[in-house]
Parts: C-alpha cells; structure tokens; sequence
C-alpha cells in the first residue's frame, strides 16, 4: 500500500525536495518578465489629442547609485527586502492581490506619483491612476543607460490650468548642459481634470534601439571617460573596441542637408565631433570633414565629471 501511494506521488509531483528548494536563475526572471512585457510594444499609440501642453524632460542622467533605479522582479522595500507574502489572503497564506506598480502620496492640495514597478501592463497603470480619479496614461520606452527608470516625457491637455510637475532628485546632467536633477515622479494636482500621457524610460533589450538616449559620453553611458571626439573614423573604431561598443550608425551634415547612415553608407574616415547611444553596446557617431576645434563647455565638464 505505501509503495502505490509513494508511486502515485512521484508521478504527480515529478520535482524531488531539493530541484524544488533550488532558485530560480536571474536568466529564467528575466526572461519571464521579457516574455510577459514584449507584448507592450504591439499595442497601438493613441491618437493625438488636440491644444495639449508639452514638456520633455532634458535628456536627464542618473550620478550615482542615489539616482539608480534597478529593473527587477519584485517590488524592493527600503532596507533592501522583498515584501513577504501577506497572511491576510487565501488559503496557503499568499495574498492573491497584485502588488501596486504606482505609489500615490497624498499632500496639501497635491498627489506625488511614483513608479514601483517599470514593467507593469499598461493597463495596471491607468487602473490604479483611474481609482484616483485620473485619466493618465503611462507607456515604457526603451531608454538609454543613465535614462532608465526615469520619465522622459510628459504632456496633457484639457480645461484645468494647473500643471503636473516633476518630482526631481539627485544628481543628473541634462541635455541642456551642466548639472541637474533627475526626475523621479510627478507632483499632480488634487482633482485634476486634464488628460495626461507620461513616458518612462525602461532598459532596452538586446538589439533595441533607443527611443530616449543621453550622450553616449554622460555618466553611466557607455562611452563614459572615453572620448572619441576629435578622433577619425577608424581611430575611434580602435578606442571603442575597448569597451566591446560598435559604431552603428553615423550622422554627418553637407551644406543644408542631414544624413544618419550605416557604414556602408560614410563620405570617408572623418572626424568625430560627437556620439550618441543607438541600441546596447552600438553607438551612433557624429562626423565631419574638418577637424573639429576642442571644446571646454560646462556641459563638456559636467559629461566628463569624475574622469
């Protein structure tokens, strides 16, 4: 009689005790999560909405680990501990509810809004802004390095006056040049009324090029401390093999005209005056005919701090 039910056991539990207790490898999460997530990117963009205000964030880079913002599985707690699984739910002790991909901090006359989880179905989003009473629409874009898991673009439209603003923290550099802060959340007034979409940098997969990119030479880029600028073609080749980094693509200007070609498609071995983030590990690099003069700017040195 034991021998049959042990039998029957192992037939409906093939796992031994130990494959069981085995953690899962981070290559399985994050392919889970990939899967989950890719089928973001086949959703239709909605249609433009008429007399919207606009504002796109400044190309803003995270210095430091304080302006970091990890990708992962679980919703992190401060102290570094994933949250333990609720007893209040159903049978087994595990809470059926989904965590809260947003954070919603009521203030004097104003909502903060953050991000917890990046990779949340878009509809999870404008669920939890709809219960605040918000018509919000939230979408990830692929995103260079330093612009992960910030937002990058925010716009709205409608009749309510008042203005969403960011929540800005740390230490970033912007696209406008010197040192700024990177933008970590939105301030939304109580009661607001307008329509709003936001875009969120997300890490891009492999061989996804970037929909928001910084310089490729700004603190947690790719080309960060190294300079190619001033080099040719094949000079800064040489220089980028050092980081495992390939020039994709290359862009360069003739009189009134702008070109953004393949390699195959260059005027010659000129030289580099700039280079921007294309997808991870390429690099698209700005080229002319002339070398070009050095430049000390603040924006220069702000990109090229702690060098």
């Amino acid at each position: 009689m034991t021998s049959d039910l042990d039998s029957l056991i192992r037939h409906a539990a093939p796992l031994s005790d130990a494959e069981a207790l085995r953690p899962v490898r981070d290559e399985t999460r994050r392919e889970l999560l990939e899967r989950i997530t890719f089928a973001e990117a086949g959703e239709a963009a909605p249609a433009p909405r008429p007399h919207r205000r606009r504002w796109r964030i400044g190309l803003p880079v995270a210095v430091g680990a304080a302006c970091a913002v990890a990708v992962a599985a679980l919703v992190v707690r401060p102290g570094g501990h994933a949250p333990a699984p609720s007893t209040s739910g159903g049978p087994g002790g595990f809470d059926p509810r989904p965590v809260a991909a947003l954070s919603f901090t009521e203030r004097k006359g104003y909502i903060d809004v953050r991000i917890k989880d990046p990779l949340a179905d878009p509809q999870r989003y404008r669920k939890e802004f709809a219960a605040h009473g918000m018509r919000i629409d939230l979408i990830m874009v692929p995103a260079s390095p330093s612009l992960a898991g910030t937002i990058v673009m925010q716009d709205d439209g409608g009749p309510d006056k008042r203005q969403i603003v960011p929540i800005e923290e740390g230490r970033c550099v912007t696209g406008g040049g010197g040192d700024g802060k990177c933008v970590r959340g939105l301030r939304i007034p109580t009661g607001y009324r307008n329509t709003a979409g936001i875009s969120f940098g997300r890490e891009a997969r492999p061989g996804e090029r970037y929909d928001s990119t910084n310089s490729a030479f700004a603190p947690g880029e790719v080309l960060h401390c190294l300079d190619v600028r001033g080099l040719t073609v094949e000079q800064a080749d040489r220089r980028l093999r050092q980081r495992e980094v390939t020039a994709t693509m290359f862009h360069w200007e003739t009189g009134t005209e702008g070109y953004t070609e393949g390699r195959d498609k260059l005027p010659g071995n000129w030289y580099v005056t700039n280079a921007d983030p294309w997808a991870p590990g390429q690099v698209m690099l700005s080229i002319q005919k002339d070398r070009p003069a050095v430049r000390d700017t603040a924006h220069d040195r702000a990109l090229f701090k702690g060098c």
